[in-house]
């Protein structure tokens, strides 16, 4: 019998969140609009995808090894605080630039993600004639999602996504001009603290998702995913 041997990994979960997100988003485009599966399906892939947001934000903050002290203020923070204190720790005169159209999406995407958590009445303008009636959905002013989340549906759910991963390949290969590998290496990290060196898992998309997925517009190209 072989000797038992433990071997200790941490998981950060952006592979399942993206999975999630992704396959979620596939799922309501294949049922008609106007059903409750089909909304309930975009809106999980909203989810998933803007939890990629805060997610990767935390990720960087955890590879700077701040002490825990350090560490648990800067946790306080919003999400697009945490990147501009990753970008000004790391590298001399860089910040995100407010008014940027890439700041302004991450402004956009964290108001979404706070419209789920942070309860409150939306008031929805029914215009009748006979027996139907319609309501005008108010929209965003960058991705021109709904910005109520009982109105979500696939295309919503495909410019949230595509507005995520822009952001993301924003920050990542434009501010940090970090190569695809160094990101997998921070965000697929297998190690405590992570490092542009250790150990990581690499995941693997389907050829037609990835194809799918470029024709919706959704960039992944800032990540090596296999």
């Amino acid at each position: 019998m072989e000797d038992e041997r433990i071997e200790v990994c941490y998981e950060r979960n952006f592979d399942t969140l993206l999975f999630d997100s992704i396959l979620t988003l596939m799922q309501s485009r294949e049922i008609p609009e106007y059903g409750e599966i089909h909304q309930t399906l975009a809106r999980s892939s909203v989810l998933s995808s803007l939890l990629l947001l805060e997610m990767s934000a935390n990720t960087c903050i955890e590879s700077l090894n701040l002490g825990r002290a350090v560490f648990g203020e800067i946790d306080r923070l919003p999400i697009a605080a945490k990147f501009d204190f990753y970008l000004r720790t790391n590298f001399r005169n860089k910040s995100l630039e407010r008014g940027n159209t890439n700041f302004e999406t991450l402004r956009e995407l964290k108001a979404l993600r706070d419209s789920f958590v942070h309860l409150k009445p939306y008031q929805v303008e029914w215009r009748y004639q006979g027996d139907n009636g319609s309501a005008e959905v108010e929209r965003t002013k960058c991705l021109q999602v709904a910005k109520n989340p009982r109105s979500l549906n696939a295309d919503d759910a495909i410019k949230i996504m595509t507005g995520v991963h822009d952001f993301l390949g924003y920050f990542f290969r434009v501010k940090c001009k970090y190569s695809a590998d160094r990101v997998a290496a921070i965000l697929f990290s297998e190690d405590k603290i992570p490092t542009k060196d250790g150990a990581r898992l690499i995941p693997v998309l389907s050829r037609s998702t990835k194809t799918e997925l470029r024709s919706l517009g959704v960039d992944l190209n800032y990540i090596r995913i296999m």
